[in-house]
């Protein structure tokens, strides 16, 4: 896909980012979450990064329960409509790669990575650039959580899979996705397709296996500590679409 930059993604789905439909209804279980996790500190407000932070999704539930936020994204339209949301200013906001950013200070609580924010990371280097970054920010003890899916390459036919998500009369609602195995990327195009316009919504992803994400995590001084299904702490089944992965800072380091 020709001139893909890490802000590509956000840019294009930032206005309708919100919608209903768009993203799991996840944001208070997550940000509950992630406060008691956060919470099994010394400090009473946890202080939490999230990378990726897009619209605020999560992060403004975050800061509803007392957390110190920092939120970090590639992407300005998702930064201008986070701030738009964040009307009293709660929340610090970095323009910066996960890979890359510096939070100024490395005491956070958690560091986290919502809704396959990690695979935006597109290869595997970048992705332990990411674990190896989180683990730079965090306290001892402190704790880097990801929520991503579970590859299911049964899915695609041909490598390839067709969505449609509303068929009417003047709208078509789908997305098309094309899978390498070899590099577990999917590449897709969100389309709307109305009779006076087309929008065209690009994403990537690099996937990985859970098994996988373990071992950047141990590359990177960090320990798996639980993976569940859900933020819900439901137990992870071969039938799991989704992981909530936990890692840890171990003891002395």
């Amino acid at each position: 896909m020709d001139g893909y930059t890490s802000a590509t993604y956000g840019d294009a789905i930032a206005d309708i980012y919100d919608e209903p439909g768009q993203c799991p209804p996840d944001a208070e279980e997550a940000a509950r979450f992630l406060y008691e996790t956060g919470c099994s500190g010394s400090r009473r407000r946890p202080r939490i990064l999230e990378f990726g932070i897009g619209t605020g999704r999560i992060a403004l539930p975050l800061a509803d329960l007392g957390c110190e936020v920092t939120g970090v994204d590639s992407s300005p339209a998702m930064l201008k409509k986070c701030a738009a949301a964040d009307t009293r200013g709660r929340i610090r906001l970095i323009h910066d790669t996960m890979e890359s950013v510096d939070a100024g200070h490395s005491d956070f609580d958690v560091v986290f990575a919502a809704y396959n924010t990690l695979f935006l990371a597109l290869t595997q280097e970048a992705q332990i650039r990411v674990f190896a970054n989180a683990r730079r920010h965090l306290a001892p003890g402190g704790k880097f959580v990801v929520q991503a899916l579970v590859p299911d390459p049964a899915s695609f036919t041909g490598n390839q899979r067709i969505r449609v998500y509303d068929l009417q009369k003047d709208l078509v609602d789908l997305d098309v996705t094309l899978h390498d195995p070899v590099r577990q990327t999917l590449v897709n195009q969100y389309l709307i397709v109305r009779p006076e316009r087309t929008e065209f919504r690009p994403s990537k992803l690099r996937y990985a296996w859970p098994s996988e994400l373990d071992l950047m995590a141990r590359l990177s001084g960090l320990r798996l500590e639980h993976r569940y299904a859900s933020w819900q702490r439901t137990p992870l089944t071969a039938g799991s679409p989704d992981h909530v992965s936990v890692y840890h800072v171990p003891d002395g380091d």
